[in-house]
């Protein structure tokens, strides 16, 4: 093995361990969190926090990472994210007090917003241009496959180790990412006149914009939006404070958080839009069904986790396919991209029959459709993109594309839980009116008692509270299986109109500097 082919196998396998180390462990969160919440001693409210530190600071770690990248360089960014990552994930292991998760929760979203937009500068500086098809897909399928993949082995660890082996499993993933990126990643100098000419102002806005948007957003489905004034407030103060730093990044600042003058080109401001449907696309596998046989069913991770392998297993198929494809030129990445948002709005149509007798076996087809069609967005999506970009642009196109992405994925997952939550409120109320059934009535509940209890005399009063509950739990769980119908109508609709944009997408690299016609 030469040395350079060596060189590639280090850096490669840093960027791929680092960023699967981060998405597993999302997963392993949100599908033990229960768990977590009970060995705190606390309830859904107060864990809610975790989450919401998470999603708060991963946006920072994004744009900070980035801009500091270009600094310091990618190596000395890296390891220490790396390390960030790793250290949090122990101390969460190790901690039964709700403040010193928070802070673990907190720094493990930082490392992950530093480390994903550089994996994918790692992978694409390993590969030559012709096998940027292969650097995309192994950065893509830590967030398409591990997410799925770390279903049964979140199962696996809980039953053999404990809920906190979640946490403990992040260490032997970031120590073979960190040593293979401290033998492989470039030795680069320190760039001090680009931090001493730096405009302070619009880093201040980001992040304090970022920190509030995401912890506003991850906090509004349950305080409930508007019944809470800090949530809204919380919201509209951090998309100003954003949308003060794009305008103040659109000026001519030597080194900017967000280099906005790169959305001129149309793939590229496209490809960061279309990342938002992207993840409410990733939300229906990710989030809509495991929310659904949580609710109905009642179903434990253990029970879960079959129906989100369904969706793993078609991308090691579909990855491959696509990789040599776009490799070889026989099929536009465009014509992938519509492809992918066709078949998940297909997955949602299949779906739409659900009934509260479903099961993870009812899930299947659609999937295993959603298995294939994800590859089939994110790559090419990436491909279009990266397109556009020279590769002195790389960090500040990587960190609009996953600053984009991070904060597509907190507004579809409130979208997910307050759609959700509104369509059942507004469905419970018309299914118990329109069934005719008045629970409180003496008839129906002495009827529901002498037949449970034939052998005693019925008390009225308990039976007509036994059947006030049996009916609305009934009805409850009825409008909970219309609300999850009618989104997945939405998001078979906002699939479909993707398919429209994706198609008008320009050809890869019809806006790179120095190559337009």
């Amino acid at each position: 093995m030469t040395s350079e082919m060596r060189g590639q196998l280090l850096t490669g396998s840093c960027g791929v361990c680092a960023a699967w180390m981060v998405m597993m462990s999302t997963r392993f969160f949100a599908l033990s969190l229960p768990d977590i919440e009970g060995a705190l001693g606390i309830g859904p409210d107060e864990g809610s926090w975790l989450t919401a530190g998470y999603l708060a600071f991963e946006p920072v770690g994004v744009g900070l990472g980035c801009w500091l990248a270009v600094i310091f360089s990618l190596r000395r960014m890296m390891l220490p994210a790396i390390t960030l990552f790793a250290t949090s994930s122990a101390i969460a292991a190790m901690s039964h007090d709700l403040t010193l998760m928070i802070l673990a929760r907190s720094g493990m979203g930082l490392a992950a917003g530093i480390i994903i937009p550089l994996a994918i500068i790692t992978e694409l500086r390993t590969f030559p241009p012709t096998w940027r098809a292969l650097a995309i897909g192994l950065y893509a399928s830590a967030a398409t496959m591990a997410p799925q993949a770390a279903a049964s082995l979140d199962v696996w660890l809980v039953e053999h180790w404990g809920t906190p082996a979640i946490f403990w499993i992040a260490i032997p993933l970031g120590m073979i990412a960190f040593v293979c990126g401290y033998l492989g990643l470039w030795q680069e100098r320190i760039r001090w006149l680009l931090f001493a000419r730096t405009d302070l102002r619009v880093v201040t806005l980001f992040s304090v914009g970022a920190i509030l948007l995401g912890g506003g957003l991850s906090q509004g489905n349950r305080l409930h939006w508007s019944e809470t004034p800090l949530t809204l407030f919380s919201v509209i103060m951090g998309a100003a404070l954003l949308l003060g730093a794009f305008w103040l990044g659109g000026r001519r600042v030597v080194h900017p958080i967000l280099m906005t003058r790169l959305l001129t080109r149309r793939n590229a401001l496209l490809g960061a839009l279309i990342a938002i449907p992207y993840q409410f696309a990733s939300v229906l596998s990710g989030g809509l069904v495991p929310a659904f046989l949580v609710d109905i069913p009642s179903y434990r991770p253990e029970q879960i986790a079959p129906v989100l392998d369904a969706a793993f297993w078609p991308q090691a198929v579909a990855y491959p396919a696509c990789i040599v494809t776009l490799r070889y030129g026989w099929m536009e990445a465009r014509t992938f991209l519509v492809l992918g948002f066709g078949l998940n709005a297909l997955a949602c149509l299949l779906d739409l029959n659900v009934t509260s007798d479903w099961i993870p076996d009812n899930f299947v087809v659609g999937q295993i459709l959603q298995g294939i069609g994800l590859p089939w967005i994110l790559l090419p999506l990436l491909m279009l993109f990266v397109g556009d970009v020279v590769p002195s642009e790389g960090l500040y196109a990587a960190a609009i594309f996953n600053v984009a992405r991070s904060l597509a994925g907190t507004v579809a997952t409130a979208w997910a839980a307050t759609g959700l939550r509104l369509r059942a409120e507004g469905r419970y109320g018309e299914l118990l009116t329109s069934t005719g059934l008045q629970p409180h009535h003496p008839t129906l509940a002495a009827w529901d008692g002498v037949n449970a209890l034939p052998w005693t005399t019925p008390d009225m009063v308990l039976l007509d509270h036994r059947a006030r509950s049996v009916v609305g739990a009934l009805v409850r769980h009825q409008s909970i299986v219309i609300g999850f119908s009618t989104l997945l109508a939405d998001l078979a609709l906002m699939m479909a109109a993707t398919c429209a944009i994706a198609a008008c997408m320009p050809p890869a690299g019809a806006d790179r500097p120095g190559e337009q016609s």
